[in-house]
């Protein structure tokens, strides 16, 4: 009798049939992963300022320029140590515009004016976004938390699919899953393009978080179960270049398309070509095996052998370990149900929110650097590439734990170091934030990689939906903690680094799975690194009684 991954070993660990496979469900990641990001640009807000419509018509009589405009009604004001026109107020010239409108544009300027909030709306400087949300519902001032709330919602959308897909696909299977939320995503994307209402708009930016992010979830663990142990690492590593990508994809998508419904449709569409892939993509025979489907799962395997050039033994038989896995179903509590399991997942949870956070924040606050928006939004995805190779090439050598902390602790001191840097040394400034991206995007990729390794096929989906539930609530923060910098310059780049900190060196509690078998039921994975001096025997010893056993009606 043989294990899945005892069968790779004679069918190939990662051969062309799986590289197949593999771009197949990875290949609809891309655009999922870009709704992800695409407020930055759908919800980009421009230079505004208040509008005038009763000075309209005189300002135009008088060919007056625009800062000759502003400077008749716009007052300045001081922000960050720069003096510039207001954004959110205007001057009260209700008491100098008679029946000679003309007047208004005599008055003296040292004249001790009065000032109001922009009753009658802003205008919009469109030479850089010719449409936005922003734009479209008016997010700014005392709106602009609007904006910020409506990539919360986003994520709240993720963290909700992600818990509700994750365990799903582990009831019903990944295959029928995964096309499913991947169909539903092309739906609400389209949807969420021709929507005029503010709250229509939060709506579906919510359904759109749901159905996306599980896309790119059910394909990281398909892509883990059909690879070998010695491939995991690199099958991980190559869907997490999907976000460094997408943000790449973005920016030149952006650049190209200034208005946002046509942005919102170009991110949409690609995706209803890939579910044309149906008929290619098998279900997970790791997951067969898991629900006792052996012959569906050898024939699966079968096929795999004979596109990879390979004969299986035909003495080979898969083993029977049903009544230990689907023996009832498996939900969420099973996680923190054992003290081992309880201790791994809380510390996974951890690190999940803390990585989020500084990756998220990161990625959305660009439009608050120096210089260019598209060339420092393409920048943060270019330097996620260096971040998630290097960690495939070193936890292949080095193991999950310690390359983790570094990665982590890295990204947090650029981020807190960047916070007390002058502003007249912006270039320093970004140089650290992307050294902070860099250490958040591989950070990211070990986690991913070492969730999907620590919990047991039959929770596995469920286990990485659970921690992406924490990892949002990081990811619902992220846009408001940009927010925090109107009490202290400095305080948002530190609420992003200082807990990456701390959850890098509370990583190294959690077990090494280099090189090991994935656990495959619950047992099995509250053993798991139970042993400080060896993982390589994770099975209870014969005198060692199962807490997992004892929890189980006899």
């Amino acid at each position: 009798m043989a294990d899945f991954d005892e069968v790779l070993q004679h069918i190939g660990e990662l051969g062309p049939y799986q590289i197949w496979l593999c771009f197949l469900v990875y290949l609809p990641a891309l655009p999922c992963c870009m709704h992800m990001f695409s407020l930055v640009f759908i919800g980009a807000t421009p230079v505004h300022y208040c509008a005038t419509p009763e000075l309209d018509a005189v300002l135009l009589e008088r060919n007056a320029s625009l800062a000759e405009r502003k400077n008749v009604t716009i007052p300045w004001e001081l922000t960050d140590d720069v003096w510039d026109y207001s954004s959110c107020a205007r001057y009260n010239l209700s008491g100098y515009i008679s029946a000679n409108s003309t007047a208004a544009m005599t008055f003296n300027m040292a004249t001790n004016l009065s000032t109001t909030e922009c009753d009658a709306g802003w205008e919009y400087d469109r030479s850089q976004f010719q449409t936005s949300v922003s734009i479209e519902f008016d997010l700014v001032c005392q709106r602009k938390w609007l904006n910020n709330l409506a990539q919360s919602i986003l994520m709240i959308g993720v963290l909700f699919g992600s818990v509700l897909f994750g365990d799903l696909s582990d009831r019903y299977g990944r295959k029928w899953t995964f096309f499913i939320v991947l169909s539903l995503q092309v739906i609400f994307g389209v949807a969420n393009a021709f929507t005029h209402s503010y709250v229509t708009f939060v709506f579906l930016r919510f359904l759109v978080g749901a159905c996306a992010y599980p896309v790119f979830m059910i394909a990281f663990v398909i892509g883990q179960e059909i690879v070998g142990p010695s491939k995991r690492a690199l099958a991980g590593s190559v869907i997490e270049l999907a976000f460094g990508a997408a943000i790449m994809v973005l920016a030149g998508l952006a650049y190209a398309i200034r208005e946002w419904t046509f942005l919102q449709l170009a991110i949409t569409l690609p995706s209803a070509v890939c579910i044309l892939s149906w008929w290619l993509v098998p279900e997970s025979p790791r997951w067969l095996i898991a629900r006792g489907r052996l012959e569906e799962a050898m024939d699966i395997i079968q096929l795999m052998a004979k596109r990879n050039g390979k004969t299986l033994p035909s003495d080979i038989r898969l083993e029977n370990k049903t009544q230990t896995m689907v023996r009832g179903q498996h939900s969420a509590l099973d996680l923190v149900r054992t003290p081992n399991m309880m201790k791994k997942s809380l510390l996974i949870f951890f690190n999940w929110f803390a990585v989020t956070i500084m990756y998220y924040g990161l990625s959305l606050s660009t439009g608050d650097l120096a210089g260019d928006d598209y060339v420092n939004f393409f920048l943060v995805g270019v330097v996620e590439v260096p971040g998630y190779l290097t960690s495939y090439l070193v936890i292949d050598r080095l193991g999950r734990r310690v390359p983790h902390m570094l990665y982590m602790v890295v990204g947090g001191v650029a981020c807190v170091t960047a916070a007390f840097i002058p502003k007249h040394l912006s270039p320093l400034t970004i140089t650290l934030v992307l050294i902070g991206k860099f250490g958040a995007a591989g950070a990211f990729n070990i986690i991913y990689i070492w969730t999907g390794e620590l919990y047991p096929t039959v929770v596995r989906n469920v286990g990485v939906g659970v921690s992406v539930l924490w990892s949002r609530c990081g990811g619902i923060a992220s846009p408001f903690i940009a927010l925090l910098k109107d009490v202290w310059g400095p305080l948002p780049l530190i609420i992003l680094g200082a807990p990456a900190c701390l959850a890098g060196a509370l990583a190294l509690l959690l077990p090494e799975t280099l090189g090991l078998p994935l656990p495959q039921t619950m047992e099995e994975a509250e053993h798991f690194g139970r042993r400080r001096r060896t993982n390589e025997q994770y099975m209870p010893e014969n005198d060692v009684e199962s807490d997992f056993e004892m929890l189980e009606p006899q």
